[in-house]
C-alpha cells in the first residue's frame, strides 16, 4: 500500500544538522549567533559559518522594526539582552531599508591542525557600535 498523504521528501527544507543531539545543536548555534552580534564578525568551521548564516539572516528582519513580537523572537533565540539592545540601536537603523543579504561568508582556506575548512561571516554593510 501507498500512503499518498505522508511524504518522506525534504521539498524546501534546508537545514545543516551536526551530531551532538538537538540541544546541543540549539545551543552551538545560539552562541554562535549572540558571540557574531556581540563582535561583528565570526571565524569558524565553514560548516558552522553556513550552518549560522540563515539564523543570523533571520534574526536580522526581525531587528528592523521594535515590535512587541520581534523583541520576543529575539529574546527566545538569542537570551541576550546586551544582543537585543545592539540590535536595535546599532544593526536595525543600517539595515533598515535592505531586504537581505545582510552578511556574507569568506573562506580562508584550511586549518593547520586539523585541515578542517575555515570561513569567517561577516557583515556585508558597516556596522558602527556606540559606546
Amino acid at each position: 500500500m501507498f500512503r499518498t498523504f505522508e511524504s518522506n521528501m525534504r521539498h524546501g527544507v534546508k537545514k545543516i544538522k551536526f551530531s551532538n543531539g538537538v540541544d546541543s545543536n540549539r545551543a552551538l548555534i545560539r552562541k554562535l549567533s549572540v558571540n557574531f552580534f556581540l563582535k561583528g564578525k565570526l571565524t569558524t568551521t565553514l560548516s558552522k559559518a553556513k550552518a549560522i548564516k540563515p539564523v543570523i539572516e533571520r534574526l536580522v528582519e526581525k531587528m528592523k522594526v521594535r515590535t512587541e513580537a520581534n523583541v520576543n523572537y529575539l529574546k527566545q533565540k538569542l537570551n541576550s539582552r546586551e544582543v537585543i539592545e545592539i540590535a536595535y540601536r546599532d544593526i536595525g537603523p543600517v539595515v533598515a531599508k535592505v531586504s537581505g543579504g545582510y552578511v556574507r561568508i569568506v573562506k580562508l582556506g584550511r586549518r593547520e591542525s586539523d585541515a578542517a575548512e575555515v570561513g569567517r561571516i561577516e557583515w556585508v554593510y558597516p556596522i558602527i557600535k556606540q559606546k
